[in-house]
């Protein structure tokens, strides 16, 4: 490794910028030559009194314009003409460049170990008769040995349904569209949390719909909120996540869920419930399609637990109403993907579903402890088995100014600003997905980096005596 550090002394300009342009010069001028590896980011942050997040945008630069590549695990080189597998055109080379990118930003679960389970799956089904049948389109609705398996998969979130009820989707991102287009019309309003996931806005906008925010606690929705919009103008139709919502993580408690069943209920307002995360808890209290089952759609998937790739979602309807979402799924996809399902299918019955929920449980018990560890126990709302944090920052932090600073050293989060549905107060909040980054140390380097940065304020703001 190299000893190169850049003058910048007489650079303009962003510092990440110059530093790119200091290595061109220096590689121009023979002074670095190829095949040199560079120092690692945080030794060159040291060297030049810059932070780590600023060397990264400046190795990144330099791999765009060729000047660099990465070999994970090795570190940064300095290309040769003819890049690093000496072809002239290093097509096929690595430049996967270790740009200390931590994204704590998806709402996604660790990939985990699901190789062999994969391949096991995959090589019973090559032996299954009738395998072209998982080629073929599917009856409305969903195959009906899918249908039950997803009837299974919804009891790890509390929910217990027959395969009657259930429309499989094309994930449970799918199964929100169903549900939306099966219940709503264009014009129609659309309650929902004051901050909810993002989509949803998204999905309201391209169907014409009226969002109508309404204030949550650390119980979820308030009912004397929810009350008097629907006694001044009735929504259509009331989206919500009272298990571990996103992004706060609240989780509604029983007595909360039966009022706002309660109320839509009177009203005659359908209940979307949304619930990817469920799998994650015990002892939850019943989703409100157990409470108010004639008015509510229960809306899940296997994505968070199993695999992100794996798009199976699922819809239960209220009895006698799957027919809406069914057209909805013609429509938008036709169908999900059989041979998906079969997967969903096999994991679900041979116990590797199980198996693979438990993993995750231990993990985002592991991911949670390292994280709280970097912050005071004030400053984070979420329930110790939740893959995502919502941290409240202090004084005098503001959430956008928060995300752009992390973002340029090299961290990912994001702001209240991307859950808020009204034109109420935002919180100056931001939420951190745990389950994003590839390992635990990836959890500890983004949990030192962004603690650093409030430290870093509060010393910067604390009045001298």
């Amino acid at each position: 490794m190299t000893m190169w550090t850049p003058d910048l002394s007489e650079r303009t300009g962003p510092r990440y910028l110059a530093i790119a342009d200091a290595l061109a010069d220096d590689i121009s001028k023979g002074a670095v030559t190829a095949g040199t590896r560079l120092p690692t980011h945080r030794e060159l942050a040291y060297q030049l009194g810059v932070t780590v997040g600023t060397v990264s945008r400046a190795y990144a630069a330099a791999e765009q314009r060729g000047l660099t590549y990465g070999e994970v695990g090795r570190g940064t080189f300095v290309r040769g003409e003819a890049g690093p597998d000496g072809d002239g055109t290093g097509f096929f080379s690595s430049f996967d460049v270790d740009t200390n990118q931590i994204d704590f930003g998806p709402n996604m679960s660790p990939p985990g170990d699901r190789r062999n389970y994969l391949s096991a799956a995959l090589a019973e089904i090559s032996t299954q008769p009738g395998l072209d049948e998982l080629l073929a389109y599917e009856t409305a609705g969903g195959h009906p040995a899918h249908r039950q398996a997803m009837a299974e998969a919804a009891a790890y979130f509390g929910m217990t349904t027959t395969a009657e009820r259930i429309t499989i989707c094309t994930g449970a991102q799918h199964a929100v569209t169903s549900a939306l287009m099966a219940v709503t019309r264009p014009g129609d309003t659309l309650a929902v949390e004051a901050v909810t996931y993002p989509a949803v806005k998204g999905l309201a906008a391209h169907l014409g719909l009226k969002l109508e925010p309404l204030p949550i606690d650390t119980d979820g929705i308030m009912p004397e909120a929810f009350e008097k919009l629907c006694q001044a103008r009735p929504p259509k139709a009331l989206y919500c996540l009272p298990t571990l919502h996103n992004p706060t993580t609240a989780i509604m408690p029983f007595e909360r869920r039966r009022a706002i069943a309660e109320i839509a209920r009177r009203h005659g307002v359908a209940i979307l419930e949304d619930d990817v995360m469920g799998y994650l808890l015990e002892d939850l209290p019943p989703p409100i399609a157990m409470i108010a089952p004639e008015i509510t759609y229960f809306i899940s998937g296997v994505s968070k637990c199993f695999a992100p790739g794996l798009r199976a979602g699922l819809v239960i309807a209220p009895e006698g109403k799957s027919e809406g979402v069914r057209t909805a799924v013609n429509l938008t996809s036709w169908m999900a993907p059989p041979l998906m399902l079969e997967v969903v299918r096999l994991w679900l019955g041979n116990g590797t579903g199980a198996e693979l929920i438990a993993w995750h449980k231990r993990e985002v018990a592991g991911r949670q402890q390292i994280f709280r560890a970097a912050f005071d126990a004030n400053m984070i709302d979420s329930h110790p088995g939740s893959y995502h944090i919502w941290l409240k920052l202090p004084d005098p932090w503001r959430a956008n100014e928060f995300a752009d600073q992390a973002k340029r050293e090299g961290v990912t989060i994001l702001p209240a600003e991307t859950f808020a549905t009204g034109r109420g107060r935002i919180p100056e909040a931001v939420r951190i997905c745990l389950g994003a980054p590839k390992n635990r140390d990836a959890v500890a380097r983004g949990a030192e980096i962004l603690a650093g940065l409030l430290h870093e304020n509060e010393r910067i703001t604390r009045p001298v005596f």
